[in-house]
């Protein structure tokens, strides 16, 4: 461990890569400020990030923005804001406690603080905690300006979800994606690469005419593919995501095998990307030996992959750039790990128990009907659209009759 740590101890930014795979962010540098915000953003492109990623949610007044969540529960500290009485519960989305992006305008998303989550909370890990509410939300439009002024950025990925749910809401996602995009100049530029992100073959579909990279996340964790689902992704995307598990398999944070996907699939020129990468002890393999740079290089040399998606780009950053791996005999501790190489030493007794193998993705689980049309909703009144349109209304009722009481005593 401390020699690892050593390899990397006279690196600078200007030190160029010696591993040439990209580093895709998860909501920005999401590790170490509220994801989605202008600071984790900012902080992310400092940090060495090639690709910033948006995911995409629709507001009450048509307004593309960025957010990891349609739920500003999970987001957001909204439950002390004046919007917390206006939960409620959609059986669709599984969600019981809601407040979701379309119920509030732009402007008032923007009055709200964001909050940093963690995976690990409940190991008593907490991100940065001096930034838990820091940072402000950013429209599409926003963060496409502000990447395309980022000169160390080659692309920027929209991750696009919901759409047949947000359709039948009245909201046309796509449609604003694609207005967004032109509106910003990135359908007649070549400096910065657009890539279209969804689990939702239905959505890459409507994207095929464009000069787009388009990215299918299978995000279920899967230990083989068949090769008419390739066929079938191949026939509306160029790359695709994968979970870590589906690369390294793991029982109880053990490894236990790889899988070969990654070479299927780039057999078939089809990148591959692998999320999400932490800086969290709990998040990596035992045999990793808690190090996230140990990692990384596991699947970087160990798996060929094309690419990291990570709450803490610095970390990829910082490994591509090490110096050791542009050496012809690399030291013996960046080759890959053996997997199973931890269980081998543990008795019987203390081995994990054995769990369901993955499932074998097959054509069936890509094929999906085409997106809806976009509902014809009736606009709420301004008298139901908030909390605060509410009271503005009350406040005048009010101040009216106030006024014609006044007048009758006079």
């Amino acid at each position: 461990m401390m020699v690892i740590s050593d390899c990397f101890a006279h690196l600078n930014k200007n030190d160029k890569p010696r591993e040439k795979f990209l580093i895709i962010t998860s909501e920005g540098a999401s590790g170490d400020y509220p994801g989605c915000t202008d600071m984790a953003y900012t902080k992310a492109v400092s940090d060495g990030a090639d690709v910033l990623d948006c995911p995409v949610q629709m507001t009450k007044d048509g307004i593309p923005f960025c957010l990891g969540s349609i739920n500003l529960v999970d987001k957001t500290t909204i439950l002390q804001s004046p919007f917390s009485n206006i939960t409620n519960t959609d059986p669709v989305l599984n969600i019981i406690t809601g407040i979701f992006t379309f119920n509030l305008n732009w402007d008032e998303i923007k009055s709200l603080k964001p909050a940093i989550s963690s995976p690990w909370s409940g190991f008593g890990l907490y991100r940065n905690p001096k930034a838990i509410n820091d940072g402000s939300f950013v429209s599409l439009v926003d963060f496409l300006i502000y990447a395309k002024s980022a000169t160390t950025l080659s692309g920027v990925m929209i991750r696009i979800e919901k759409a047949d749910y947000l359709a039948n809401q009245g909201f046309g996602v796509i449609a604003a994606v694609v207005e967004a995009l032109r509106n910003t100049g990135y359908n007649n530029q070549t400096s910065k690469k657009v890539m279209i992100q969804s689990k939702d073959s239905s959505v890459l579909k409507e994207f095929k005419k464009r000069s787009y990279e388009l990215v299918y996340m299978i995000d279920d964790n899967i230990r083989d593919i068949e090769s008419a689902t390739i066929s079938e992704i191949k026939s509306f995307a160029s790359s695709v995501i994968l979970t870590k598990n589906s690369v390294f398999r793991s029982e109880d944070d053990f490894l236990v095998g790889k899988t070969d996907v990654v070479q299927k699939l780039q057999s078939s020129n089809l990148s591959v990307y692998v999320q999400r990468f932490n800086n969290e002890f709990v998040s990596q393999a035992w045999d990793f030996f808690s190090d996230s740079s140990v990692e990384i290089n596991n699947y970087i040399v160990g798996a060929g992959i094309d690419g990291v998606i990570t709450d803490f780009p610095r970390t990829a950053a910082t490994y591509r750039r090490n110096r050791c791996l542009g050496y012809k005999h690399r030291s013996l501790y960046f080759s890959p790990v053996e997997t199973g190489g931890l269980l081998q030493f543990m008795s019987r007794q203390s081995l994990p128990p054995a769990e369901p193998p993955s499932p074998i993705l097959t054509e069936s689980d890509v094929v999906e009907p085409p997106l809806p049309p976009v509902a014809k909703i009736t606009p709420a009144s301004n008298a139901d659209a908030s909390p605060i349109a509410q009271s503005s209304v009350v406040a005048g009722v009010l101040t009216c009759c106030l006024t014609i009481l006044l007048a009758d005593l006079s």
